[in-house]
């Protein structure tokens, strides 16, 4: 009789041949909720026994001593991060260096891609701890966790939100996922740090072999310990569900006018599997952002690469 387990995911592109089910997890009665505002929460939600997590907040659960979740290498999201940083039009800020020292707002101090952002910052040759950041409320949406900040770090009041903070010349610049409320209008007062993004996370691209690496997905470790063969079963399933979506994508150009070439430049610079999932050949990425969990004092001392799936591969081998 299969097993039953809920799954909690973004409502991403790659999940449409799982929740179709064109693709099916072996020996899993599988439910899938895709939520993709609240999916990242579902640690919290005991009914729940699997889904996505952010890569950075599961390492500092680690290094605490949380063992709650067992990580599998099925890489849920990856974003380059050039894009995520926010101006005042006419600023005259215009490169990562001209942050250095200035005041800047962000969401979520520990989260994955806010990490990654200060990452591109420090190889910039800014120095983080001399820049003065507030953290909080990008334009009133719900900010996701608080948790201990460094010496240069403070939350915003209550009732305030960064975006005002930067219209109001409070602060200088803005380090966030997402554009800001208003950011799309015509003559917004906001626009990009980097305006041509695409050509900066290229080059980082080909100078580092990097695609950022963001969510992961994890069990529950008691579910877990009484079936570790779900787990592999799991990663399975999300692992043929993302390769028969990206074997359709090119059979879809009506989606936008444009995206088939996109698509071609995509695979002629990454390969055809521009999202790879596995230990090995994400090895120096992750090793990447382990040192920067160091670097950013988001953990206190070095975490070893095999901690992070020691207990998956143990599966896969059994």
């Amino acid at each position: 009789m299969p097993l039953s387990m809920t799954l909690a995911m973004r409502n991403d592109d790659y999940l449409a041949p799982l929740a179709c089910g064109d693709v099916t997890a072996e020996r899993l009665a599988l439910t899938l909720r895709r939520d993709t505002a609240r999916a990242l929460d579902w640690v919290d939600d005991p009914s729940v026994d699997a889904g996505e997590l952010s890569l950075s907040k599961h390492i500092q659960r680690l290094a605490a001593g949380n063992f709650s979740v067992v990580a599998i290498p099925f890489f849920a999201e990856r974003a380059f991060c050039q894009r995520c940083f926010f101006v005042r039009r006419g600023s005259g800020l215009r490169d990562f260096r001209d942050l250095d020292g200035k005041r800047v707002g962000t969401n979520d101090w520990h989260a994955t891609g806010n990490t990654w952002s200060r990452a591109i910052l420090r190889n910039a040759g800014v120095k983080i701890e001399e820049m003065r950041w507030w953290v909080g409320s990008v334009d009133g949406a719900p900010s996701r966790g608080r948790g201990t900040l460094p010496p240069h770090g403070q939350y915003i009041a209550s009732g305030r939100t960064l975006l005002a903070m930067l219209l109001e010349a409070e602060l200088d610049a803005l380090m966030c996922p997402n554009p800001p409320k208003g950011f799309y209008a015509a003559d917004s007062p906001i626009v990009r740090l980097v305006p041509d993004y695409k050509r900066a996370e290229r080059e980082y691209y080909l100078r580092t072999g990097i695609y950022p690496l963001q969510h992961i997905v994890g069990v529950r470790r008691e579910t877990f310990e009484r079936n570790p063969w779900a787990a592999v079963s799991l990663y399975n399933a999300l692992e043929r569900s993302k390769t028969s979506w990206q074997a359709s994508l090119r059979a879809l150009p009506e989606m936008l006018p444009w995206i088939l070439p996109e698509i071609e430049d995509t695979i002629a610079l990454m390969g055809e599997d521009w999202l790879p999932n596995g230990v090995a050949v994400n090895r120096k990425v992750i090793q990447t952002f382990l040192d920067e969990q160091v670097a950013q004092a988001l953990i206190a001392k070095p975490l070893a690469f095999e901690a992070l799936f020691s207990e998956f591969e143990g599966a896969v081998k059994a």
